[in-house]
């Protein structure tokens, strides 16, 4: 399958680029408000680069310095925004970083306190569970719209695309570590730990939901405007396509079936292409095991 290079119109680049803009704040806000109003309460820490933020702000309350744990988080992931510009890619960044900032933002303590519950001893499930299913709703819509939150997503994500590195595997250790440090370790509460390890694990179940790391997916689309269809998808995923004649065994209409293997970071962008040429179009998504050949692995976004 040939690719061809065609930019998208600009206005519709604009367009999606506010898209995202809106969706890396918001999903930035709700993951903060979690780690704020429900784990920091139960004294349960977030994963990735927050987590490593709780973690240093609770040393430093030690010998009585109070640094908010929205200003580690903008420190903690300055090496990693200038590794992941160099192996994601700039738009990518930019995203991120935006998020960074929001995440930061909320995180310097001027949020209101908002009391979920009166004991915290008793509810720690609760809060783990809700706090689970807010982060993840929060990463796994910036994951799925070609950004981040930032942190360990970045390496995480520039280790998929590289070495085909399981995200959520990666991930997952990472937050096990810092789960067994702040709770088991320097609070001596492994019960603190095991909470942290349901609220890991239901923030991964949602991800998981939501967002479909870098894999390979091919696209069947039965329609009869194929030229039309083939041109406009060759344009906007810059990939190749490939036309069959078919025919309806009912109707016995001859139509086209217009397939084209993508990535599944691509696949949204493939049906509003779909959709806006032909809204009568049927389309079948199947996964592909393998591809052997020619296959370039475009960036995020």
């Amino acid at each position: 399958m040939e690719s061809v290079v065609i930019k998208p119109p600009k206005r519709q680049q604009v367009l999606d680029d506010l898209f995202r803009v809106i969706i890396v704040i918001f999903s930035s806000a709700i993951y903060s408000i979690a780690v704020a109003w429900f784990l920091e309460p139960a004294n349960l820490v977030s994963i990735g680069l927050t987590g490593v933020g709780q973690i240093l702000n609770r040393l430093f309350l030690l010998v009585n310095i109070d640094i908010p744990v929205g200003v580690f988080v903008l420190l903690t992931n300055i090496p990693l925004c200038i590794y992941g510009l160099k192996s994601v890619s700039p738009r990518f960044m930019i995203y991120t970083v935006l998020s960074i900032v929001v995440q930061s933002v909320f995180l310097l303590g001027w949020l209101p306190q908002v009391n979920i519950v009166d004991d915290i001893e008793s509810n720690r499930l609760f809060l783990s569970i809700i706090a689970g299913l807010i982060c993840g709703v929060g990463i796994g819509l910036a994951l799925r719209y070609g950004t981040s939150t930032g942190g360990v997503d970045i390496l995480a994500q520039a280790l998929n695309f590289k070495k085909n590195i399981s995200i959520g595997v990666f991930s997952t250790i990472v937050n096990i570590i810092l789960a067994c440090i702040a709770g088991g370790f320097m609070q001596g509460d492994w019960a603190i730990t095991f909470y942290t390890f349901i609220f890991i694990i239901i923030t991964n179940i949602v991800v998981d939901k939501i967002h479909t790391a870098y894999n390979f997916l091919r696209i069947d689309v039965i329609t009869t405007k194929s030229e039309e269809l083939s041109k406009a998808l060759i344009s906007g995923i810059n990939r190749g396509c490939t036309i069959l004649d078919v025919q309806g065994a009912y109707t016995h209409q001859t139509k086209f079936d217009v397939f084209m293997v993508i990535s599944s970071y691509e696949l949204e962008k493939a049906k509003k292409i779909i959709h806006g040429v032909d809204p009568q179009a049927f389309i079948m998504v199947l996964p592909v095991k393998r591809i052997i050949g020619a296959f370039f692995k475009h960036t995020i976004i």
